[in-house]
């Protein structure tokens, strides 16, 4: 299994990914900020997340855990010095938290911690009867982005996109009020972010969203969307055009 490791002290990190290994498991990224854990989370194949809750920087563990859970149903395990603390317990408890573990680590308690959250997580995927009777109820996923501004994560609702354009490793997403936000991204991962019943790519170095075209030059190979005039590159016209209705 993929774990996830976002912890600051590089001491407990370095502590984690020994006892990771022993039991068997992968350490498949190490983070030390929670924005720094959300790009890794977007990077790998992850089947669960440790999180120290007292991380440095504008988002804590408990913040982080949010984010995870909202954007999957990966199981979460939270360690923190301050283990005594009721109301950092009673947030990770609100999380569905699989665990909620002691600093210093307790080896045996880690060991436990993980396999029981693992073997949970695997039980809920292979039976349906088990994840309906024993998982806790979560709001439906809204189709949305989460991106970095600066210092800031921001949420962009994907029916706002009018549609994104890529330039080397960074693309620009342009929303429909006139916003812009520039990703370090290419463009083929953003792609597996976006729903593919809106989204299409017109050419090599765009992608854009189906429902905000106005026109179509199919003599001209380009695409009307407000007051941008967008490429359709002709490897991409028949697969375009199926997509936007045309067969």
């Amino acid at each position: 299994m993929d774990i996830l490791i976002v912890e600051d002290e590089e001491l407990y990190a370095d502590q984690l990914q020994l006892l990771i290994r022993r039991i068997g498991h992968h350490p498949c990224a190490v983070a030390e900020s929670a924005e720094e854990a959300l790009k890794k989370f977007e990077m790998h194949q992850i089947d669960l997340a440790i999180i120290d809750i007292n991380l440095k920087g504008e988002m804590d563990g408990l913040e982080l855990g949010k984010w995870l859970r909202r954007l999957s149903q990966l199981p979460v395990i939270f360690i923190t010095s301050h283990y005594d603390n009721d109301e950092y317990f009673e947030k990770a408890s609100l999380l569905s938290a699989f665990g909620f573990i002691r600093k210093p680590l307790d080896e045996t308690q880690l060991f436990r911690t993980i396999t029981l959250a693992l073997n949970y997580q695997s039980a809920s995927h292979t039976n349906p009867i088990f994840a309906t009777e024993s998982l806790p109820p979560q709001p439906p996923l809204k189709a949305a982005l989460l991106i970095q501004s600066k210092s800031k994560l921001v949420k962009i609702k994907q029916e706002d996109i009018l549609f994104i354009e890529a330039d080397d490793k960074h693309c620009t997403i342009h929303l429909d009020d006139g916003q812009q936000y520039l990703e370090r991204i290419s463009l083929k991962e953003i792609s597996k972010k976006l729903l593919p019943q809106i989204f299409a790519q017109s050419q090599r170095s765009f992608i854009v969203n189906l429902d905000k075209i106005q026109e179509i030059n199919t003599s001209e190979f380009t695409i009307k969307i407000q007051d941008f005039w967008i490429p359709l590159g002709n490897s991409y016209k028949e697969y375009f055009l199926k997509k936007f209705g045309f067969q």
